[in-house]
């Protein structure tokens, strides 16, 4: 069978199409469903990038047998691959057309092996974001395959995490905005502006003098001097030096000079021979519009300075130019610390939605806080997240600040198709800004005109361009949204569209690995965590409970008869009965097989044996109406038969066998047969 197994079989293996899960997980994932559904918990709620690559490759790895499993992170942006573990982890950055057996996988966007390696893209979105590379071994087909089976979370893992790391990327500038901005707002002439400057200077460049160079309306001017760690008063530039420094830096390239003494410009000016200054490092301050300086770092030390210095020297010049430029004009400045405030609270915005987001994958637990964060940080009155249904109605997720009847109304209006001039509530596929006012004029709601809304924004919540809801904010003045509040405001539309798929998903996975495929009944693993958590229930208040253990009677004879196909309906028609029979506080399940079990609260032996019976009397009846079995029916009451899951599942086990050894179709307990 060919590796690319992985790319056509798998979509019908993974999980939907195979009826006894338990075996996918067992002989496939090689971990039961409840390690699954902890290591999908694990990875949707750790943020530590080698955190995640550690459970991703120990999952790997059992799933695989592979003894090794290198885990790498597609940085698309960057053009790189980052390996979160194994033996290459520090090797940060591989680039990914240069990336070896990983970057071939990527490329082609199918499993690839070579050298005894296999290497398996891992996608989301319909887009590669990440690699896992793991022995090949004997059957790389088989790896391919285990592989698989964790490819929906693994995928949604590495997704998060590059969400997360671009937050994180935003943050640290955000940072460096905000040092700046302090240098900025100190003063180009204050005392405070030189010994800041010459702080982050010397710590990152070592000097014995350093001059700032700015050119203004024709002129240059020393902006700063420090000569031996003494800043000395800004000026026009007098040395002869100076000009022809700046000269030199019209070329935009940062350049090195070992010996002065050997420049004869240079070595005629003479300050820098009095001060015996032997080596120069000039790097250009470099803005949109050109250089308009330059730092200069002198040495006493012949050679001091090489090209290995460029990339940091460049850096500081880098930011040391915009903050320049912006210094020279006061009024323009402030205006643009206005922006950066506003920038510092957009991002900010941002920043809190996507912590409260990746909290937990229980929507309906963070949506509430969200809308808490959005209203407080972003300046709104009130508003409203609305979750869009299967039949394209919306539902009210959350809301804050908002009277219920208004909220009702502006869930009744998302829906409708009105045009867009009759009801500017109508969801579309961008941001809608509307008069308030107008709106609840209209709907004639005395408590939304009381609550005095004048603006309001409809920001529909996507996920791959598709509507998943929408948050409408209110305000009570009369505003209007400049470019970046717009864009914020869509940007956390998407961040939270994002979290309600990944949430769905979430829960998908989660039913899924509780669940029976066939009929829908809680599998044996859930069942025991209900048992023992009523089990501890009881014990804690004294109470009773029953486990109704029960088995279909001559089944295989049935399945040889109507056919396979016939024997799973037959299951799913016992299953609907189950329900039909008990009480919905009772808890139904498939143990295995043609085996069911029910977990009776609240019950006595002889509320047990009704139930049972009446159970047992439905699928008789039914059997006379349609070819339906019978079936044959073990109780076991705690504490009056046993204590533990394992001695209360006993006992009722060995019931149903007597059961069957009696006759079948009746119930017993205690080995004796019961009626009710």
């Amino acid at each position: 069978m060919p590796v690319n197994f992985f790319r056509e079989g798998v979509k019908s293996f993974a999980f939907g199409s195979i009826l006894l899960k338990s075996a996918f997980y067992s002989q496939v994932l090689r971990m039961s469903e409840t390690e699954f559904t902890l290591l999908a918990t694990k990875l949707a709620t750790t943020e530590d990038p080698l955190r995640v690559g550690q459970l991703i490759a120990a999952a790997v790895c059992a799933a695989t047998g592979s003894p090794t499993a290198d885990v790498y992170l597609v940085n698309r942006s960057e053009g790189v691959l980052l390996c979160l573990t194994g033996k290459h982890l520090q090797e940060k950055n591989l680039p990914l057309g240069d990336a070896g057996l990983p970057g071939r996988a990527i490329k082609k966007g199918e499993p690839v092996e070579a050298e005894g390696r296999l290497a398996v893209p891992i996608t989301y979105a319909h887009q590669e974001i990440g690699v896992l590379v793991v022995e090949a071994g004997e059957n790389p087909e088989a790896r391919a395959a285990g592989i698989s089976g964790l490819a929906g979370v693994i995928g949604l893992a590495l997704a998060n995490l590059a969400a997360r790391q671009e937050m994180l990327a935003q943050w640290r500038f955000l940072e460096v905005i905000t040092t700046l901005n302090w240098l900025i707002t100190s003063g180009l002439e204050s005392r405070e502006f030189y010994d800041a400057l010459h702080h982050l200077i010397k710590g990152l460049i070592d000097f014995d003098w350093m001059k700032v160079l700015v050119k203004e309306d024709n002129r240059l001017n020393v902006l700063a001097f420090m000569r031996d760690g003494t800043p000395v008063e800004a000026k026009e530039a007098e040395d002869p030096s100076d000009l022809i420094l700046q000269a030199r830096l019209e070329g935009g390239q940062p350049e090195v000079i070992e010996d002065l003494t050997l420049v004869p410009e240079l070595n005629e000016a003479q300050s820098l021979t009095a001060a015996g200054l032997r080596s120069l490092l000039l790097v250009p301050l470099l803005t949109k519009r050109g250089v308009i300086g330059g730092l200069c770092f002198y040495s006493r030390e012949k050679g001091k300075y090489a090209e290995k210095d460029f990339p940091l020297a460049q850096q500081l010049a880098g930011q040391l130019a915009i903050t320049i430029e912006n210094s020279l004009l006061i009024n323009e400045m402030a205006r643009k610390n206005r922006e950066i405030e506003k920038s510092h609270q957009r991002l900010l915005t941002l920043n809190t939605v996507a912590e409260v987001l990746t909290r937990s994958l229980e929507i309906e637990l963070v949506l509430q806080e969200v809308l808490a964060k959005v209203t407080e940080v972003a300046n709104w009155d009130a508003g409203a997240v609305y979750l869009r249904e299967e039949n394209e109605s919306y539902s009210l997720a959350a809301q804050r600040g908002l009277p219920d009847d208004c909220a009702a109304h502006v869930a009744k209006s998302l829906g409708t198709r009105d045009d867009a001039e009759n009801n500017p509530l109508r969801l579309r596929e961008e941001l809608v800004f509307f008069d308030a006012r107008e709106i609840f004029r209209r709907s004639d709601l005395e408590t939304c005109t009381v609550g005095g809304f004048a603006s309001g924004v409809v920001v529909p919540l996507k996920h791959q361009d598709e509507l998943r809801g929408a948050l409408v904010l209110f305000h009570r003045s009369k505003m209007e949204l400049t470019e970046p509040e717009r864009s914020v405001l869509e940007a956390v539309g998407n961040q939270i569209g994002v979290a309600v798929e990944n949430a769905r998903l979430y829960q998908k996975v989660k039913s899924m690995a509780e669940h029976d495929a066939l009929t829908g009944l809680y599998n044996r693993h859930k069942f025991f965590a209900v048992l023992d958590t009523e089990l501890k229930r009881c014990k804690r208040y004294n109470g009773k409970c029953a486990v109704l253990l029960f088995d279909v009677d001559h089944f295989k004879d049935y399945n040889d008869t109507f056919g396979h196909l016939a024997g799973d309906e037959c299951l799913r028609k016992v299953s609907a009965l189950i329900r039909q029979s008990i009480r919905e506080t009772d808890t139904p399940a498939r143990y295995g097989g043609e085996e069911f079990v029910v977990l009776v609260v609240e019950a006595d032996a002889r509320a047990a044996i009704t139930v049972a019976e009446r159970l047992r009397k439905r699928l008789e009846a039914a059997g006379q109406k349609e070819p339906l079995p019978t079936v044959s029916i073990g109780v076991a009451v705690y504490p009056d038969d046993a204590q533990t899951v394992q001695d209360l599942l006993l006992i009722a086990d060995n019931n149903l066998y007597t059961a069957k050894r009696l006759g079948r179709n009746r119930t017993v307990w205690r080995g004796l047969v019961q009626t009710a």
